[in-house]
């Protein structure tokens, strides 16, 4: 990314038109807009910015259906046996399980419980009285140990991981956790 820019922003817009290499460029195509849509327009000279990424994961697999059209499979669940009152669970149970293993496969992240050095983060919850809920808390991580009541299925590779697993999927560990 060069040193310097200017962006080209149309007044009462948010979004830049584009970026240009220089000023000339972008004073062009400002006139250009302003003649066009009747608008001021403002040339905003940039001497550095960062590039931040999107979460790429969050993009690919925001559901279950995405978790499932990410890793190549089709929605096979059989609750056979399971009494009624625990399918709700169960299901919820399954969901998270298949949007974690997505998860876990595009961060290229394949969790080795023999391997004490690696470091496993766990979404993590506190019961909330005013909302009849769990919502996530600070995720919790491992070297070593799994806490029976999460399992090795749903952890991750970050504490951020773990932490945007909790929240963003926080009904279906609900519909879980809850009895």
């Amino acid at each position: 990314m060069k040193d310097r820019f200017y962006m080209v922003f149309i007044e009462g817009e948010n979004t830049p038109t584009a970026q240009y290499d220089n000023l000339k460029e972008a004073e062009k195509e400002a006139q250009r807009l302003a003649d066009k849509f009747g608008k001021s327009m403002r040339v905003l000279k940039c001497a550095s910015a960062s590039l931040i990424k999107p979460d790429g994961i969050t993009v690919k697999v925001d559901s279950f259906e995405t978790a499932l059209e990410f890793l190549g499979r089709d929605n096979n669940v059989c609750m056979c046996g399971i009494p009624d009152k625990h399918e709700k669970a169960m299901v919820a149970m399954y969901k998270l399980i298949t949007i974690a293993e997505a998860w876990n496969k595009a961060d290229n992240f394949v969790p080795n419980f023999s391997n004490r050095n690696q470091y496993k983060w766990f979404p993590w919850f506190m019961y909330d009285d005013k909302s009849t809920g769990f919502m996530s808390d600070t995720p919790d991580y491992s070297a070593s140990y799994v806490a029976a009541s999460l399992g090795s299925r749903l952890c991750f590779s970050t504490s951020k991981r773990a932490e945007q697993f909790g929240k963003q999927f926080i009904d279906l560990w609900n519909d879980f956790l809850k009895y």
